[in-house]
C-alpha cells in the first residue's frame, strides 16, 4: 500500500458532508479491492467519519486557509510572549486570539449554511474548543492546518491534548514536528504548562545547583534543615495537587470522547432519520399519485354508469313504444281481416 495514495483518499472523503462519508469511502474501498490492493482496501474501511465539529474545522483549513494560517501564528507567537515573560505583548496576543476564534467559529457556521446544514450549540463549541487547542499545541496545530481531523480537539492543561485517532493518516511536516516536539504547550488563557527546567536556567533556588559548596556554606545548620524539610512538605502538596489535577483531566477527556462518541451516534442517527423521511416522502407521493390515479377512474366509472342508466331506460321506453305498436298492428290485422271476410260474404 502506498501511503500518499492513502492520503490522497483522506484528502478527498474528509471534505465531504458527514452524511456523505460512508457511501463514498466505502465506494474507495471497493475501486481499491477490485484493484487487488487489500491492504490500501483495509486501510481506507478503517478511516471514521468525521464528527460535525470535525467537518467544519477542516472546511475552515480547506477553504480558508489564510485565516487558519494566522491563528497557527498566532499561537507561535503566544508562546513566544509566555518564554520571555512579555506581559504587555500577551495581553495584546490574547485579545487577538479571542477576536480571531470569534470570526474562524463564524465563518465555520457561514460554510454549514451553505452546505445547509444547522450547527447545533454543542457542535460550535468543539469547533471553539478545536482552535484553542490549535492555539496551545503545536501538535494540534499540524491535525487542525492537515484538514483530516476526525473528532474535535480539547486543551486538558496540564493533561495536554488527547490526539489518538483525532487524525485520519497523520502526515505532520518535519517544521510542525519539531515544533511539536520543543515548544511549550500554552492554555486557553495564556497560561504556559509548566516543565522543568535544567539546571541553571531557572532562577531562584536553582541558580545555586550544581556550584561547588565552599567555607561555611558546606555546614547544614539547623535553618538549613528545617528549610529543606519545607521544602519536602511543599513538594509533596505540589505533587499530591498535580495528581488531582490530572485525575479531573482524565476524567473530563473522558466524558468529552463520551461526548464524541455520542455525537458521532446522533449524526449517523440524523443521516439515517434524514434518508428514511427521503423515503417516505417519496412513497407518499407515489401514494397519493395512485389515489389520484383511483379518483380518475372512479369518476370515470360513475360517468359510464350513468351513461348505462340512461341507456337502459331508452331501451325500456323503446321496447314499451314497440309492444304498443304490435298490439296496434295486430289490431289492424284483425280488422282488415273482418273487412275482406264481410267484403267477400256480399259478393
Amino acid at each position: 500500500m502506498q501511503a500518499e495514495n492513502l492520503a490522497q483518499v483522506a484528502d478527498a472523503l474528509y471534505g465531504l458532508d458527514p452524511a456523505e462519508f460512508r457511501a463514498a469511502r466505502d465506494e474507495r474501498a471497493s475501486q481499491a479491492r477490485a484493484a487487488g490492493d487489500r491492504e490500501l482496501d483495509d486501510a481506507i474501511s478503517k478511516l471514521r467519519r468525521p464528527t460535525v465539529s470535525a467537518w467544519l474545522v477542516n472546511r475552515l483549513a480547506r477553504q480558508t486557509p489564510d485565516e487558519v494560517g494566522r491563528l497557527l501564528e498566532l499561537g507561535e507567537s503566544l508562546r513566544e510572549a509566555q518564554q520571555t515573560l512579555a506581559g504587555d505583548r500577551l495581553r495584546e496576543l490574547s485579545a487577538q486570539r479571542r477576536q480571531l476564534i470569534r470570526e474562524l467559529t463564524q465563518e465555520a457556521k457561514r460554510l454549514a449554511a451553505q452546505a445547509r446544514r444547522q450547527v447545533s450549540d454543542q457542535a460550535e463549541r468543539e469547533v471553539e474548543a478545536t482552535l484553542e487547542a490549535a492555539l496551545a499545541d503545536p501538535a494540534a496545530a499540524a491535525a487542525v492546518q492537515s484538514g483530516r481531523l476526525t473528532t474535535g480537539l480539547a486543551y486538558a492543561g496540564m493533561g495536554g491534548i488527547d490526539m489518538a485517532g483525532a487524525v485520519a493518516v497523520p502526515d505532520v511536516p518535519g517544521r510542525a514536528r519539531q515544533r511539536a516536539a520543543e515548544a511549550p504547550p500554552v492554555g486557553p488563557d495564556g497560561a504556559e504548562r509548566q516543565q522543568a527546567r535544567e539546571p541553571g536556567t531557572g532562577g531562584g533556588a536553582e541558580r545555586g545547583a550544581g556550584r561547588p559548596a565552599t567555607g561555611k556554606r558546606a555546614v547544614a545548620t539547623a535553618g538549613d534543615v528545617r528549610e529543606t524539610a519545607a521544602q519536602r512538605r511543599e513538594a509533596r502538596e505540589d505533587a499530591r495537587r498535580k495528581a488531582r489535577e490530572d485525575a479531573r483531566d482524565v476524567a473530563r477527556l473522558a466524558a468529552e470522547r463520551g461526548l464524541g462518541e455520542a455525537d458521532a451516534a446522533a449524526e449517523e442517527a440524523g443521516a439515517a432519520l434524514d434518508e428514511a423521511e427521503q423515503q417516505l416522502a417519496e412513497a407518499a407521493e407515489q401514494h397519493a399519485a395512485a389515489q389520484r390515479r383511483i379518483d380518475d377512474l372512479e369518476q370515470q366509472l360513475d360517468a359510464a354508469q350513468a351513461q348505462q342508466t340512461q341507456a337502459a331506460r331508452a331501451v325500456r321506453d323503446a321496447r314499451r313504444r314497440r309492444d304498443v305498436a304490435s298490439r296496434s298492428a295486430d289490431s289492424a290485422q284483425r280488422r282488415l281481416t273482418q273487412a275482406r271476410a264481410k267484403l267477400d260474404g256480399l259478393r
